[in-house]
């Protein structure tokens, strides 16, 4: 009964739903009790059925979760879990320190829920270990997937420890990521002087567009890209020393060191990024009133998003079939870059020349952000 009650929540729309919650969050008064780092009461630590939902407090990382949550998405196809921290709704006792970490689980027909969240002042990588290692006992405790995809920013503590709880999972980073410290890396070096203006060079745009379109290229292929080479310009042209700067960062950062194995995304046709867990993020906007909410607030929050969390697993359980909504221009995009790859694949079985991978890369540079944000 009580599934189908939730479930039928879930179907009445996102819309519905999340006027329910704000409805939940007003009705919680200043009487209440007032959650802290060191202290939290029950009726915010447990769930309406009474268990539990704080399942780590110390006075330096929280950590949030329904065990139901979890073990449900693994019995319904868990195959990819997508982590990313936002630092604006930690809150106000932390000050700008520390963030909200939280995981997203993809399962069947690319239905997406969260599934835990973390309040750490601190990024080592002991508590990115803290924090996956409690999806793992989960997991334990119902369903190991039997392939697992992890997606992350770059950062060499969340991948580290990633990498230690789930051994046996393909650990990847985010597309976007890598696009933002690239082009935060070409603006350091000065080559948006030769990319638009006065001081244009139709050249060094080739070239950079040729790298941007590396993300899309079969790793095996990169050793015939002519733009990583050297740069396009002879040597006393002025862009030449921004261009080389910027393939000797591609060499020393991207194709040496730990993130070496963790950018390609050839023939990887969904979840490339973690815009799933960004835009979750943007729709924690819509329900707290301003950026660093009281904790109180926050936990309450997190305790209505992991039920519409429920409600999403328990109608795919009931209807496997159920699927995602996509927005139409989101899958328009993820099908043209999936046919672009396909046709390259193609070609490339039947072998192709220097020309026609810099054409391939220079197309796919279009998916790919030229902006920092």
């Amino acid at each position: 009964m009580r599934q189908e009650m939730v479930a039928h929540h879930y179907k009445k729309g996102s819309v519905s739903r999340r006027s329910a919650i704000r409805r939940a969050l007003e009705t919680h008064t200043d009487g209440s009790p007032v959650a802290t780092m060191d202290f939290i009461p029950d009726e915010l630590g447990r769930l309406s059925d009474g268990s539990m939902f704080v399942h780590r407090l110390e006075p330096t990382l929280h950590v949030y979760y329904n065990s139901a949550t979890i073990q449900m998405a693994a019995r319904n196809g868990l195959h990819t879990l997508v982590a990313d921290g936002v630092h604006s709704f930690q809150p106000r006792q932390l000050k700008r320190k520390g963030q909200l970490y939280t995981v997203h689980g993809v399962c069947s027909n690319g239905v997406e829920v969260p599934l835990l969240y973390a309040i750490s002042s601190k990024k080592t990588e002991q508590v990115y270990t803290t924090i996956f290692r409690h999806i793992r006992e989960e997991f334990d405790n119902s369903v190991i997937p039997p392939t697992l995809r992890v997606v992350l920013d770059f950062e060499r503590a969340s991948i580290n420890a990633a990498k230690r709880v789930f051994p046996y999972a393909t650990v990847q980073g985010c597309a976007f990521h890598l696009a933002q410290a690239w082009n935060r890396r070409r603006d350091h070096v000065g080559l948006p002087t030769f990319l638009s203006g006065m001081q244009k060079s139709f050249e060094v745009e080739a070239w950079w567009e040729t790298i941007k379109g590396l993300v899309f290229l079969p790793r095996r292929l990169h050793r015939e890209v002519r733009a990583l080479r050297r740069p396009p310009v002879p040597v006393e042209h002025a862009a030449y020393g921004p261009c080389r700067r910027f393939l000797d960062y591609l060499e020393d950062t991207w194709y040496s060191g730990m993130f070496s194995d963790l950018w390609d995304k050839f023939e990887v046709h969904e979840l490339r990024t973690t815009n799933l867990a960004e835009a979750y993020h943007n729709q924690l906007n819509t329900l707290m009133d301003g950026d660093h909410p009281t904790l109180s607030r926050l936990i309450e929050v997190l305790r209505d998003l992991d039920s519409e969390a429920e409600s999403a697993l328990i109608t795919l359980q009931q209807n496997p079939s159920h699927t995602k909504h996509i927005r139409r221009k989101d899958l328009e995009r993820r099908e043209r870059i999936s046919e672009e790859m396909r046709r390259f694949s193609s070609q490339y079985r039947g072998g192709v020349d220097n020309r026609e991978i810099d054409d391939y890369c220079q197309n796919m540079s279009r998916f790919v952000s030229n902006t920092t944000i």
